[in-house]
């Protein structure tokens, strides 16, 4: 979404349909080709700036297809019979500075609906459906959208209509909100320095914190609020800190401050949260490990890195990096960002969690056990550890929307089979499998030799060896 109220969506996939059929494939666009984002739509949303987006996943309820019950069963055999069709995104949620609300459809690329927030509440500032698409609970019941008058709506999904309004922040509006992956429960941040968690089962509030002010007249904004995939973590920044907490113990389980304002953060590393990748104004990318110290822990230990180096100026202008996003699947440490230039990029920070998880001056135990013995030895090392800091993060592909368009916020729909980097890794795999069992081969192969034995097994023919006395008389019979 951007400051014009246009909405640009670019899809990792790209819609085939076979020869004599009306069925269409998915086939995800291959590494070879050096493409990665293709762009899908681009339209005007919004008469004023896109303040917020979510997508959910598609239902597959009956009722949503729009076909007649044959089909439909037909259908059903026909996935029963086969294997089971992967999940797609099914609707696109987008909230203005209009006060509009607009629902797309993502599988047929058309509007589906459009609502206005009620009377008194003012514009939405942020939105998402519960569950959340990250979730496993199957497709969304409901929507929760945050307003600039502080209170939060919740509306169900299948008529859009208003199921509860929720009040718990100053009218200093709700700037962010995170469903849990259950969809039971949500956390809120605003303007106004409180963290709220909501019981959506029960429609109220149900704790408060209150995040301490460095001033007495200005009160903290909380800029972003995310949970981790599975639930036991979540994380939030203002100003230029971030926090992590524990959900059983609500423990700390990280709290740094940054050298510039966070504008938002992202869990990576798996469904537990193991790290946090923040996009921040100066245009770095710091990533953190989101665990308490150790008591044994050594002091020179790396529990951060920054992936991408500040901008070296006084402001940061195009290069600030004004969103973040999570990707599910693949390596597990996929992210999408967005600057303020209008440039969306996919990356992977494997690089960077691998250069936290060595040792303290960068290698890793084997090759730390190695010595080096000559000064040929140390350059190379020298030159690996060069490499390893240019390979913290891996720009895969990196767009750029139209001219280069101010973008205010966005949203990613992924699941967890990525086929085109576990056919890569599997084909890796069997390569070094192949390579060791020729060695174990090779090791374990015997010197040939006569022996009163009849047959010897290897990976060659079957071979008869005969002794002596025999290989004579066969010479006589020739």
């Amino acid at each position: 979404g951007t400051y014009d109220g246009v909405l640009a969506g670019w899809d990792t996939v790209e819609h085939v349909r076979e020869q004599d059929k009306n069925d269409i494939e998915l086939k995800l666009l291959r590494r070879n080709d050096g493409r990665y984002l293709k762009l899908s739509f681009a339209m005007s949303a919004h008469e004023g700036s896109v303040r917020c987006l979510d997508i959910a996943s598609a239902g597959a309820s009956p009722s949503n297809s729009g076909d007649s019950g044959k089909k439909v069963k037909k259908r059903q055999r026909n996935q029963d019979d086969g294997p089971e069709a992967p999940p797609e995104p099914g609707a696109l949620l987008s909230g203005g500075f209009d006060e509009t609300i607009n629902v797309f459809n993502l599988q047929k690329h058309c509007q589906a609906g459009e609502l206005k927030t009620p009377n008194d509440l003012g514009s939405p500032l942020c939105c998402s459906f519960a569950p959340p698409c990250s979730s496993s609970s199957g497709p969304p019941t409901h929507a929760l959208i945050g307003t600039t008058s502080g209170k939060i709506v919740l509306y169900k999904k299948r008529d859009w209509s208003v199921q509860h309004v929720l009040a718990g922040h100053d009218e200093g509006g709700v700037q962010c909100l995170a469903v849990h992956p259950t969809g039971k429960m949500a956390l809120t941040g605003g303007r106004d320095g409180k963290v709220c968690l909501w019981d959506l089962m029960k429609g109220r509030l149900a704790f408060v914190y209150k995040i301490p002010s460095r001033s007495k007249i200005r009160k903290e904004t909380v800029n972003d609020i995310v949970w981790c995939d599975d639930g036991t973590r979540y994380a939030f920044c203002y100003g230029s800190k971030i926090t992590a907490r524990d959900v059983a113990s609500g423990e700390d389980l990280l709290d740094v401050e940054m050298p510039s304002r966070v504008n938002q953060i992202a869990f990576i590393g798996g469904p537990e949260g193991m790290f946090l990748a923040a996009g921040c104004d100066d245009g770095g990318l710091p990533v953190l490990e989101v665990g308490q110290l150790e008591e044994e822990e050594d002091a020179n230990t790396r529990r951060a890195i920054m992936a991408i180096e500040p901008v070296d100026k006084i402001v940061a202008g195009d290069d600030r990096l004004k969103c973040i996003r999570s990707v599910e699947g693949g390596s597990g440490f996929l992210v999408v960002t967005a600057n303020s230039g209008g440039i969306v990029s996919l990356m992977d920070l494997e690089g960077a969690a691998r250069m936290m998880l060595s040792g303290p001056d960068g290698n890793d135990e084997e090759s730390e056990s190695k010595d080096s013995g000559s000064d040929d030895e140390s350059s190379e090392s020298d030159i690996d550890s060069d490499e390893e800091v240019e390979a913290a993060v891996e720009i895969l592909e990196s767009v750029r929307l139209g001219s280069g368009a101010r973008i205010t916020d966005i949203s990613v729909w992924s699941y967890g089979e990525n086929e085109v980097i576990d056919d890569i890794e599997d084909e890796e795999e069997e390569q070094e499998e192949e390579e060791e069992i020729e060695e174990v081969e090779e090791e374990d192969e015997p010197p040939a030799r006569n022996t009163d034995k009849g047959k010897k097994f290897n990976n060659s023919p079957p071979q008869i060896e005969l002794d002596a006395a025999a290989v004579e008389k066969a010479r006589k019979l020739v």
